[in-house]
């Protein structure tokens, strides 16, 4: 491997890096406070799968914005 070719591949892994520990904590974040949501929900109510994946939906627009707006700066 070319010395060129090399310092790319590592300034695009350096340049990855923060991304995906921003990705694995916001995962964890997300898998957290769905189970406090589990946990608290009173035990004789069930809730439609929609109510679940608000659970889930409305952050990730705001992730996948995020993801968009590196993409395009980047």
């Amino acid at each position: 491997m070319s010395a060129t070719l090399r310092e790319a591949v590592a300034e695009s892994v350096r340049d990855a890096v923060p991304f995906l520990v921003i990705t694995v904590l916001w995962v964890v974040v997300m898998i957290v406070l769905y189970g406090l949501f589990l946990l608290t929900k009173p035990g004789d109510i069930t809730y439609d799968a929609w109510v679940h994946a608000t659970v889930f939906v409305i952050p990730a627009i705001g992730f996948l914005g995020q993801t968009l707006q590196q993409a395009l700066s980047g």
